[in-house]
């Protein structure tokens, strides 16, 4: 029982540590600061340009990549999208 226990928390601690990291801000709000630690779920970091309207805005966090490759629509808003550490700067 114990083993199963040390070896969970190992699992843990290990997936943690690989977690992606991300600049994150402008229209998006982050809780934790200026960089955010992604969930599983979102593979990719973004920052994305939005053009539609009279100001164009930003903003830059952790997203799916489908998200970020549907974000990415000429004459709307313009999406870079990468898979490293801080890389949407």
């Amino acid at each position: 029982m114990k083993r199963t226990v040390i070896l969970l928390l190992v699992v843990f601690v290990l997936s943690q540590s690989y977690a992606l990291k991300c600049h994150c801000g402008g229209l998006r709000r982050c809780p934790g600061g200026p960089v955010e630690t992604c969930q599983s779920f979102n593979q990719v970091c973004g920052s994305v340009i939005i053009t539609a309207g009279a100001t164009p805005n930003f903003f830059r966090g952790c997203m799916s990549a489908s998200q970020c490759a549907a974000l990415d629509n000429p004459g709307t808003s313009s999406a870079f999208c990468c898979r490293r550490d801080l890389c949407n700067r």
